[in-house]
Order: C-alpha cells, then structure tokens, then sequence
C-alpha cells in the first residue's frame, strides 16, 4: 500500500505542476490581451486627436470660404446694384409691381448673369435665328466625324477648341 501511496502522490504531484504550467500560460495570455487592449485604446485616443483636428482644421477653411463668398456678396452688391435695377425694370411688369416683390438672386447666379452678359455669343448683333432643318452636333460628334474624313487630330483639335489629349479621348471612348 504503500507504494500505492507513493504513486498516487507523484501522480497527483505531477498534476499540480501541469495545473501551475497551464496557470501560467494561462496568465500570460492574459496579459499580453491586456496590453493590447491598452496598445489599441492608445492608437483610438490618437486617432480621435487626429480627427479632431482634422475636422478643425476643414471646419476653419470652411469658414474662411465662407467668408471669401461674403465677402465677393458684398463687393457685387456694391457694384451690382445698377445692373439689378435694370433686371428688374426689365422683368416687372408695370401692373404687378406692388403685387410682388423680386428677390434679388444667390452669388452664383450673380456670377452665372454676369457672365452670360459679356459672353459675345448673346450680345443681339451675334445672335442669329436657329435653322431647325440643320441638325446641332455636339463636339464629340463634329469630332468623330472630322476624324472619319481623315483630318488630323490637331487640325481637329484647333477647330473645336480642345487640347489634342482631349480630342485623343473623344475618338478613343466613341
């Protein structure tokens, strides 16, 4: 019995020393989570900063965009003022002047008017009457055709007013 003893005691000895390896292998993954869980919350508050400033920083350009648009609202304001008093001689009707009021339009209207009043195409001695019997070609077409009649593509670049490259991608995506 008593080397049946002795058995069972290295036996259960044996034992303990496996249960305190697996306890350290145990632990040891444990806190090597725990330092990556402190290595990730780390990397998460740095982000954030960074985030954070980013969206300062977008926040601050926006602002000064803002205030570039304010400021170019003012200045055509201050200037605009004789041409919108002619735009809206011209598009109220003596009867309903007292009826409604004209709001005056947003910057990029302003800008967008602005233009179409210097551009030559619609000064009234350019404009010409529309033939409806003669179809209207976009670019892409005129340049299609061009180069089915054998021109070149600068030649056809010149006529349509286009850089050669972008010519080189009409024809290429036809």
């Amino acid at each position: 019995m008593t080397s049946m003893q002795t058995v069972f005691l290295i036996f259960l000895f044996i034992l303990q020393v496996i249960g305190f390896y697996f306890m350290a292998l145990l632990y040891m993954k444990v806190s090597k989570f725990n330092n990556l869980e402190k290595k990730q919350q780390k990397l998460m508050a740095e982000m954030d900063d960074a985030i954070g400033a980013y969206l300062s920083e977008l926040k601050e350009e926006n602002e000064r965009l803002i205030n570039i648009i304010d400021k170019r609202q003012e200045e055509d304001n201050a200037k605009g003022k004789t041409v919108e008093s002619n735009h809206r001689s011209e598009l109220e009707q003596p009867s309903e002047r007292n009826a409604f009021s004209i709001n005056t339009p947003s910057y990029p209207v302003k800008a967008a008017m602005k233009s179409y009043q210097t551009a030559p195409s619609l000064n009234k001695s350019n404009v010409s009457k529309p033939e409806f019997n003669k179809p209207v070609m976009d670019s892409r077409t005129r340049a299609i055709q061009m180069y089915d009649e054998g021109k070149p593509i600068e030649e056809i670049a010149k006529k349509l007013g286009k850089g050669k490259t972008e010519v080189e991608l009409l024809l290429k995506f036809r």
